[in-house]
C-alpha cells in the first residue's frame, strides 16, 4: 500500500524532467539559428558562444618524434621538441608528463603568444634501460587538441 503513494509523485517528477529537456532542445535550436556574425546585443536569456576553434591556441610541432639511434647503456640523450602557437590566443602548457622515470621533461612555463615559438626539452637516461626504447611524453595545454604526444625512440646497447 505504501508504494501506491509514490507512483503519482514519481510520475510528476518524470514529467517535470521530460518537459525541462524538451525546453533545452528548443533553446539549443534557437541558438543554432543565430548566425555567428551577429555577436552584438542579444536578448536576455540567449547566449551566443563564438566558434571556439577560431579563437583557441594551436600547438603546431616541427616534429612529434625523435629517433636517437643506438647508444651505450648509461648515456643520456637530450632533444628539444620545438613548436609554434599558430592559434589566435595564448598557449599555456599546464603539464608535461613522461611515461617513465628515466625520461625527464622541461618546458616553456610562460604563456606563448600567437605566432611565438616554445619548446619541450626531453632528457632520456639510458642507465638500466637496455634494448629497444619508445618513451612517450604527454604535453597537456589549453590548445585546441589538449593532449599532444611526443615520442623518443632508439636502442640501448650494453
Amino acid at each position: 500500500m505504501r508504494t501506491m503513494k509514490w507512483i503519482p509523485l514519481f510520475c510528476a517528477g518524470l514529467a517535470l524532467i521530460l518537459s525541462c529537456n524538451s525546453g533545452k532542445e528548443n533553446q539549443d535550436k534557437e541558438a543554432e539559428e543565430v548566425p555567428n556574425d551577429q555577436l552584438g546585443e542579444q536578448p536576455i536569456g540567449r547566449t551566443i558562444i563564438p566558434d571556439q576553434d577560431s579563437i583557441a591556441p594551436v600547438l603546431e610541432l616541427e616534429a612529434d618524434a625523435y629517433d636517437f639511434g643506438k647508444i651505450k647503456e648509461g648515456e643520456k640523450v637530450e632533444h628539444e621538441f620545438k613548436f609554434t602557437n599558430t592559434g589566435a590566443s595564448p598557449l599555456i602548457i599546464s603539464n608535461v608528463q613522461a611515461s617513465c622515470g628515466c625520461t625527464t621533461p622541461e618546458y616553456s612555463k610562460n604563456p606563448i603568444a600567437p605566432g611565438e615559438k616554445g619548446m619541450v626539452k626531453v632528457v632520456f637516461n639510458s642507465s638500466g634501460q637496455p634494448g629497444k626504447q619508445h618513451k612517450i611524453v604527454t604535453v597537456t595545454s589549453n590548445a585546441l587538441s589538449t593532449n599532444t604526444l611526443l615520442h623518443i625512440r632508439g636502442e640501448v646497447k650494453k
